[in-house]
């Protein structure tokens, strides 16, 4: 479907408009003839729309800075869960229509949730609340962990005078330094960044920056006292 004329300068473009022609029944009909009848009555030939090209991107996340509060022991990062539609690496457009859309052409290089994992486990290490950080992969026992949901993950064109990135993350932070697992605290943060513009590279900077914003304000959320307490219990 062609894109509306107001999202025009915002959102992204695609290759070919889907014609809106109603079915007709064909019987007989040489492959050449069908193929010049598809031209006419759709208006997009298969020999004359441009080659769709392909964008694929990575998260570029701004470092977190040093926060304050009590260093609050070690702590492993869970790979992320990022609920459907969410989960795809074409990025997905909320369009004003009220239309969901899942960009076939450009996206980013990995899944996001591995994307996301890495940049939470990046960001609570810059922030020094930690004495130590570690991914997925860590086999050494650590005092805590968090575990995070990907509630919401997508370019916001429902506005097309202000297109935004949107991120919505859940985490819960477990003390392992028992060994029961218990849940600590469940964190919530939501962002909106504004895109640059409607191009695949403003859509994943747009993205990049939510994603550094919704970390920021998972941080600000650490508590101080209780997880110190737990973790020299262990």
């Amino acid at each position: 479907m062609k894109p509306n004329a107001s999202l025009a300068t915002h959102a992204p473009q695609w290759p070919c408009p889907q014609s809106s022609v109603r079915r007709r029944r064909v019987a007989r009909v040489p492959l050449a003839a069908a193929l010049a009848a598809a031209a006419l009555l759709g208006g997009c030939s298969m020999f004359d729309r441009p080659a769709p090209t392909a964008s694929h991107f990575l998260l570029d996340v701004p470092a977190q800075p040093r926060a304050e509060g009590a260093v609050l022991g070690s702590i492993v990062v869970r790979r992320a869960t990022a609920i459907s539609p969410y989960d795809a690496r074409g990025f997905v457009y909320r369009l004003a229509n009220g239309e969901w859309r899942i960009d076939a052409y450009n996206g980013f290089l990995t899944e996001p949730s591995d994307m996301i994992s890495d940049a939470l486990m990046r960001g609570l290490g810059q922030t020094g609340r930690f004495g130590l950080v570690s991914g997925p992969g860590f086999v050494a026992t650590t005092d805590f962990a968090l575990e995070t949901v990907v509630e919401a993950f997508y370019a916001d064109f429902s506005d097309p005078a202000r297109p935004a990135a949107v991120v919505q993350l859940r985490s819960y932070v477990t003390d392992r330094s028992g060994g029961v697992g218990s849940v600590l605290q469940s964190l919530s943060a939501d962002a909106r960044v504004a895109l640059p513009d409607g191009s695949p590279r403003g859509v994943s900077q747009g993205m990049s920056a939510a994603v550094g914003e919704a970390i920021a304000r998972l941080v600000a959320q650490l508590p101080d006292g209780p997880w110190a307490r737990a973790a020299r219990a262990g």
